[in-house]
């Protein structure tokens, strides 16, 4: 799908209703500035029920920034999306990943440290066949408690879903994504 072909247009602020609005902070939230909010906001009770999720993977991990990042990355290259991708370019530097790095995760990890190689390969796993191989799993089991492991799988799976949506709606990065709000950012 190419930028032209956008299948849902995202809305302007002003043709969305008030009430729908309120749920999500009004008019002066910046994250409804996003086009992924614009394009969402037509179906507003389906992005309600979906937003405490990504909030939660968004701003309130309990792994590592940069292994989140690393695991989005990774996901967001293989699924071929493109709108999380300009965002988490720059939340992935946010985290304190070099450029070169965030290139590394998103090639497949040739250049990282073995255990952010195996963040690579569960990302790549998960993609594939829907399930972290004994192997990966083993090594992220040495570092990470059952509660990361689990939040690993959402991860990628939330990912995944992502660029499913924006891939299909054909939602793309906004034309200044580095001034965008992200969710490290406060509101």
């Amino acid at each position: 799908m190419t930028k032209q072909s956008s299948r849902i247009t995202p809305m302007t602020l002003d043709k969305v209703p008030d009430a729908d609005l309120a749920m999500f902070g009004g008019r002066e939230n910046p994250r409804n500035q996003l086009n992924f909010f614009k394009v969402l906001i037509q179906n507003p009770v389906l992005l309600k029920k979906y937003e405490p999720l990504a909030m939660q993977l968004g701003r309130e991990p309990s792994i590592p920034l940069r292994d989140k990042e690393i695991l989005i990355l990774r996901t967001s290259t293989l699924c071929g999306e493109t709108y999380e991708l300009a965002h988490h370019f720059f939340i992935a530097r946010q985290a304190g990943m070099s450029d070169e790095e965030i290139e590394e995760a998103k090639r497949g990890g040739s250049g990282l440290s073995p255990f952010e190689k195996a963040l690579v390969r569960a990302a790549e796993e998960l993609v594939r066949d829907h399930c972290i191989a004994n192997e990966t799993w083993a090594v992220l089991a040495d570092r990470y408690t059952n509660s990361q492991l689990i939040e690993v799988v959402f991860m990628v799976a939330n990912y995944t879903l992502l660029a499913m949506i924006s891939n299909s709606l054909g939602i793309y990065p906004e034309d200044q994504v580095e001034h965008s709000w992200k969710p490290s950012d406060k509101v």
